[in-house]
């Protein structure tokens, strides 16, 4: 049986994309890795209790893609699925990797990211393909990204340790036309990234969907006392921070949830 694997990271929001089109997204080296194998008909399974049903539409425009015949699909891994690790993106990266080897393929890494976002928005896994968060999975690296033109805008200096914070609570159902209400806020932070003031973006963001998303402040308040930028991810309800003493902000933030303690990458991931 012919099989191939690859593996993408998952990560944190640095800007959430809904409000203006632009967003921002840093790697954490927790990880899904994809295996694919020809076979006689067309399967997925996964580590996660998730809903496959995207993930399958995905996979089979990726065999009319890349000609494979019928493959089965096994997602494994280390990241948690709750909302905002950016896990959806790290396994359709996994995937079109895996698939492109399997094929035989060379495909450059932002365009593993470009196709993501095209076949993300299609499945209807984001609203706006969330480009920024394909990129940091795929490439290993944050960047500043326009989501609905899929260009990157320029790279941004994220390195060190991140404290990821997974809540007991549920994501808050949001409304789109409430999300896009933050854009006077959000474009602040997009004009401090640009800068390469991601810090500055990071907390802007953090601050600004967090009330907007109703979540609890005092995650985010105790890490801020600690030195930490950061806050709610994507829509949440995981939270994710960047510090210089990780280990007492995961200390801190024990009592709200489970924690981790995480490597932000500066490449791509290897089987």
């Amino acid at each position: 049986m012919s099989c191939a694997s690859a593996c993408a990271y998952g990560g944190g929001t640095i800007i959430n994309a809904i409000a203006t089109g632009h967003g921002a997204a840093f790697p954490i080296s927790l990880k899904i890795k994809a295996e694919v194998c020809r076979s006689d008909k067309l399967e997925v399974s996964s580590y996660a209790d998730v809903d496959l049903s995207p993930m399958r539409r995905i996979v089979e425009r990726l065999v009319e893609k890349f000609g494979t015949g019928p493959v089965s699909v096994r997602l494994s891994g280390d990241l948690p699925t709750a909302g905002g690790l950016k896990s959806s993106s790290a396994a359709v990266n996994a995937v079109i990797v895996a698939m492109a080897r399997l094929a035989g393929a060379e495909m450059d890494l932002f365009d593993v990211a470009r196709l993501n976002a095209e076949l993300s928005k299609w499945a209807g896994i984001s609203v706006t393909g969330a480009f920024d968060d394909a990129v940091a999975s795929a490439v290993g690296r944050s960047y500043l990204t326009d989501n609905y033109k899929m260009l990157v805008i320029r790279e941004l200096d994220v390195r060190g340790k991140a404290v990821v914070l997974v809540p007991p609570y549920e994501k808050r159902r949001h409304r789109l036309e409430e999300m896009r209400a933050l854009a006077p806020v959000i474009r602040s932070a997009v004009a401090y990234a640009g800068l390469g003031m991601w810090r500055e973006a990071m907390m802007i963001n953090a601050i600004a969907y967090g009330y907007a998303l109703g979540y609890p402040p005092e995650p985010t308040l105790e890490a801020l006392r600690r030195g930490a930028v950061g806050g709610v991810s994507g829509t949440g309800p995981s939270h994710v921070f960047i510090a210089e003493e990780p280990e007492e902000v995961a200390e801190a933030l024990s009592r709200f949830g489970k924690v981790y303690v995480v490597d932000i990458p500066q490449s791509p991931c290897s089987t």
